[in-house]
């Protein structure tokens, strides 16, 4: 509450019977004109002025109008003291910034109520400015976390189109530079660690060590002004947390572990993705070889073939010719000419039934082709296989 009260008058015998009102509750400064005024405000930092309006040199209104255009004094209350009580007295004290006026001579009790109000005023003034200043800081801190989080959703927006994991850590670097913050960052990638820094092209050994270490510890793990963030195929080192800023230091523990989240998910997608082309490249390679062997068969087959038809129509050329040297009743002829028939038609037959087996072979070879031109398609449509140019949105945007 105010307990500090500057009486300024040039009649001593007004300051004598003001200060002995006030004495008991107040602690009093006295002076007797402007100049002396300005020198007890800088001294003796009143909480309350009450201001004669006639003076000598500058009157009263003209001190309260430059106390009121002065920064450092423009929040002090005034309540003008005057033996005038006219209506256009009373507008020029509100003109020029007065917070009353009071009417010489008042009572004690008149003066002590009219102190007390401007005292509750001060008070409630108080308030509002403490009220003012912890909204405006909560709204500040709102929209700084807004405008991260609309940062790292952008960011997450862009890793839709990343299929390697050096481009990832470099926009995440990017990112990380952005929200102002110093880290390193290890990416468990197939069983091998990845280190990156946006700070320095190389990561010390020993922060490498002390990274890889901490990664098997638990979710967060603080140590001076450094945190470590793991996730099972991300750690984030930051090196410059703001101890001093509490509010600050709270949202980045907040804000980055939804950033690491969606960072782990995605290098487990490039895991799967790169897995997905290795097997489409090796079905590739399979069906090229069952194709070069198919049609390797196939050509042999063919030969195989005409070389039996070429062996079976030599021979029933060779029996005709040679039967009459041998001898053969005609019924031994035909006995031997019906068994070679059989035989050929049996031969016939069984490669015909090569040629259906030929014929599911090569639809076989078919279906795998198919199915390898299918998965390339899948691939090519659906995984990341090279990052596009997108139009990144404009950094003004905020999330609320």
């Amino acid at each position: 509450m105010p307990n500090k009260i500057l009486i300024v008058d040039d009649d001593k015998f007004i300051q004598n019977v003001l200060t002995k009102y006030l004495n008991d509750s107040y602690s009093i400064a006295v002076a007797g004109d402007g100049g002396q005024a300005y020198e007890q405000i800088k001294q003796t930092k009143p909480d309350i002025i009450l201001l004669d309006v006639e003076m000598p040199g500058q009157n009263g209104y003209e001190v309260c109008d430059t106390l009121k255009q002065n920064p450092d004094t423009k929040d002090i209350p005034v309540i003008f003291l005057s033996s005038k009580s006219s209506m256009r007295e009373r507008i020029l004290g509100f003109e020029v910034g007065g917070d009353d006026y009071l009417v010489k001579p008042c009572s004690k009790e008149f003066l002590l109520a009219k102190l007390a109000k401007i005292s509750e005023y001060i008070h409630h003034h108080s308030e509002l400015k403490t009220d003012i200043v912890e909204a405006t800081k909560t709204t500040l801190e709102a929209m700084s976390s807004s405008a991260n989080l609309g940062k790292i959703v952008r960011f997450i927006k862009r890793t839709f189109q990343i299929s390697s994991i050096d481009m990832l850590a470099l926009e995440l670097n990017q990112l990380l530079q952005e929200l102002g913050l110093n880290a390193s960052v290890m990416f468990n990638h197939k069983n091998t660690h990845h280190f990156y820094s946006n700070q320095t092209d190389i990561v010390a050994p020993l922060e490498k060590e002390l990274i890889g270490m901490m990664h098997a510890g638990n979710r967060i793990i603080d140590f001076g002004c450094r945190t470590q963030i793991n996730y099972p195929r991300v750690s984030l080192l930051i090196k410059n947390m703001p101890l001093d800023d509490r509010n600050k230091y709270g949202r980045i523990k907040d804000e980055i572990p939804f950033l690491l989240e969606a960072i782990d998910a995605k290098l487990k997608i490039i895991s799967a993705e790169q897995a997905f082309k290795k097997q489409n490249e090796a079905l590739g390679k399979v069906v090229s070889a069952v194709q070069i062997t198919l049609n390797k068969a196939s050509e042999l087959f063919i030969q195989n073939q005409q070389d039996l038809a070429n062996v079976m129509s030599k021979l029933n050329i060779d029996l005709s010719t040679q039967f009459n040297s041998l001898g053969l009743e005609e019924d031994q002829e035909k006995v031997i000419l019906d068994r070679v028939e059989i035989s050929s038609e049996a031969l016939s037959e069984t490669m015909k039934q090569g040629g259906c087996i030929q014929e599911s072979l090569q639809k076989v070879a078919i279906l795998l082709e198919r199915i390898n031109k299918d998965q390339h398609k899948i691939i090519n449509e659906n995984l990341c296989i090279q990052i596009e140019e997108q139009e990144t949105p404009s950094d003004d945007i905020e999330l609320f």
